[in-house]
């Protein structure tokens, strides 16, 4: 067994990676009934995982009981790390990262490489490092330092306003967003929206898999007044052009085109600050963070609402894209194209900030 590290506090909770502290029952309890993976397993087997783990973290409230915990197994060159969870009612508070950087960054395998399987929790994963060659397999390769600078372009984080936040969609967000999208009619006939658990949660699943080849950052709308969660939108087709080295710069690259779409909103939300404020926050990290050149709105043609909107905050029509994409009534649908340039950007942030004041 390594070398215990000194443990560490996330606000009132401790991170400990000593082993004679870790609440076997505890940690089954959850994995057993709690988990979505490797729920085969019996208590049994995983007290016996947890003997055998080359190391071992907890997260204990401050009474002492175990909220978290994590495993990994070792060759001493390659680590995998296992079981990371955070029991519900402590989650949003940090703990699961300070989990995941105690096992990785903190302890004798920071100059490992490291594996792990996830199908939910891609972008917790992504800020240590791991790159991700499927939708379920990600590896961090070995790192010369053990600090890893996070170089990904695409992990904008939460986007936040006066009126609502953009946060990264995640599973997390499944039940809420089913919940938006209920009692909506004829307000989403032009939408392919999911209306039951197992829709919303392959919607997420899609997204996300998106994310993971670079393709799409999609989000969670959430009302700040309240946290509730009214809607989801998401860049996507983005496209990173393939500059001369001489023109690239430093840096990691940044998208040079993309689309904002996949943008809807609870019926409650329709005509507020809501959608003025989240196309600003996007088309603002946009242009200013990303320095893109280019960015495109497309809107089935006969959906006459969503074509009003996009106008609204001072997109460009360029015309009608015939038999463009599959509609949500399952024909090829033309869709209407709108778009803003670089060189257009300051007249629309200004055009924007006019209509927030309203």
């Amino acid at each position: 067994m390594p070398t215990f590290s000194v443990p560490s506090a996330v606000g009132s909770y401790e991170i400990d990676d000593d082993p004679a502290r870790i609440d076997a029952a505890a940690a089954a309890a959850f994995l057993t009934t709690g988990a979505y993976w490797a729920r085969w397993r019996t208590a049994q087997d995983i007290s016996r995982q947890i003997a055998e783990a080359w190391r071992v973290t907890g997260a204990y409230d401050p009474a002492g009981a175990m909220v978290g915990f994590a495993r990994a197994f070792s060759d001493g060159g390659s680590a995998y790390l296992a079981d990371v969870y955070v029991l519900p009612e402590h989650r949003g508070t940090g703990l699961g990262k300070a989990v995941v950087r105690t096992m990785v960054e903190d302890g004798p395998g920071a100059g490992f490489r490291w594996m792990l399987h996830t199908s939910d929790a891609h972008g917790l994963y992504r800020e240590f490092g791991f790159t991700t060659p499927s939708t379920m397999f990600l590896e961090r390769p070995r790192q010369l330092s053990p600090d890893p600078v996070n170089t990904d372009p695409l992990n904008t984080g939460a986007l936040t306003g006066d009126h609502v936040r953009l946060e990264p969609l995640g599973y997390r967000h499944v039940p809420a967003l089913q919940a938006a999208t209920s009692g909506g009619g004829d307000l989403y006939r032009w939408m392919p929206l999911p209306k039951v658990t197992d829709e919303t949660r392959r919607y997420v699943e899609v997204a996300l898999a998106m994310r993971d080849k670079g393709t799409a950052v999609p989000y969670a709308v959430v009302r700040i007044e309240d946290g509730a969660v009214i809607g989801s939108t998401r860049f996507h087709q983005i496209d990173f052009w393939a500059w001369p080295r001489a023109e690239a710069g430093g840096g990691p690259p940044a998208p040079d085109v993309c689309e904002i779409g996949w943008t809807w909103l609870t019926r409650s939300a329709i005509r507020t600050a809501a959608n003025t404020e989240m196309k600003r926050l996007m088309l603002t990290h946009a242009f200013e963070t990303w320095r893109v050149r280019s960015l495109c709105f497309h809107a089935d043609a006969r959906n006459e609402r969503s074509r009003a909107a996009i106008e609204r905050i001072g997109a460009r029509f360029e015309g009608i894209l015939r038999s463009h994409r599959l509609a949500s009534d399952l024909i090829p649908r033309d869709s209407a194209r709108y778009s803003i340039t670089a060189a257009e950007w300051p007249e629309v942030k200004r055009h924007l900030t006019e209509l927030s004041r309203r």
